[in-house]
């Protein structure tokens, strides 16, 4: 919303317009990547035929504890943070073809950095939040519905974390974190010059 505010929502090519506009992009990308990130990792990690490991410990835990972490998962968060690099990359592709800007596009092709940045904030995004997950939030297995569960109760047996965020603040946390370091990121590496 702030980049939509502040520069009347066309695409900007990132790192050739004023210092507020290309950290706004980049912000955006990393929310959304890693959102998309850690979106893909969940409901893929789980399909893995390896038992993952908790982040904290590298010892094995059961499917679908907070934290948990396998290969194929990490590789899916990577996957989901680069299918929001590309989308961004895409849309600054074609917005401008449609509204009969060429050579605007032509210049967005270069940017396929925005790929990297989205992969980056997804397979980040993902660790941070099962860092998260396996601190500060509850992991427990319920014996009556046989299966992990994220809150406590009198059927539960807690394995790992806190009861102090619920996955939807975690993934808040973990997401709005990628936006300010992506944000402040490009601010310090001096984009634009």
């Amino acid at each position: 919303m702030s980049y939509s505010f502040a520069t009347g929502g066309p695409e900007y090519l990132l790192g050739v317009n004023n210092a507020f506009e290309t950290p706004l992009a980049a912000a955006f990308i990393g929310y959304y990547g890693c959102c998309c990130g850690d979106t893909w990792s969940s409901e893929l990690g789980v399909l893995s035929r390896k038992m993952p490991r908790l982040i904290t410990t590298g010892k094995e835990c059961k499917p679908g504890t907070n934290g948990g972490v396998t290969t194929l998962g990490l590789v899916a968060s990577a996957a989901g943070g680069f299918a929001v690099g590309f989308a961004f990359w895409c849309g600054g592709l074609f917005v401008p073809v449609v509204t009969g800007n060429v050579t605007l596009a032509l210049q967005f092709a270069a940017q396929w950095p925005v790929l990297v940045i989205g992969l980056g904030a997804g397979l980040v995004g993902s660790l941070m939040d099962s860092l998260l997950g396996a601190t500060i939030q509850f992991s427990g297995y319920c014996s009556e519905r046989r299966r992990m569960v994220s809150k406590p109760g009198p059927t539960v047996t807690k394995t790992s974390g806190l009861n102090f965020l619920s996955n939807s603040a975690v993934n808040f946390v973990t997401a709005s974190l990628c936006a300010l370091i992506l944000y402040y990121g490009t601010i310090f590496a001096g984009i634009p010059r």
